[in-house]
């Protein structure tokens, strides 16, 4: 669990570099950080936090089964809506 929780921390503090550096694609560097970092570790911590205060491991992968597509769906959001924004230039 820590090594999930320094990942975490690490990933969003890279997030929070690259999109001060470049304003103009923070969409896609989030969405990007979503997908591959934030939906994994995240909904891993609160998988195994489910699964401890409930006492069954099924809950655990459950939970795990929930997020992890929600949340990579959202990064898949955030990256498309920042290609559409670089690609016509609109205010989103």
């Amino acid at each position: 669990m820590p090594f999930a929780i320094i990942v975490l921390v690490l990933s969003i503090g890279i997030g929070i570099v690259l999109s001060r550096k470049y304003e103009n694609r923070a969409l896609i560097i989030w969405g990007l950080i979503t997908m591959l970092s934030i939906a994994p570790f995240f909904s891993w911590i609160v998988a195994i936090l489910v699964g401890v205060s409930v006492g069954d491991g099924f809950a655990a992968v459950a939970v795990m089964w929930l997020m992890v597509p929600i949340l990579f769906l959202i990064g898949v959001g955030m990256v498309g809506a920042g290609v559409y924004k670089k690609v016509t230039g609109e205010n989103l």
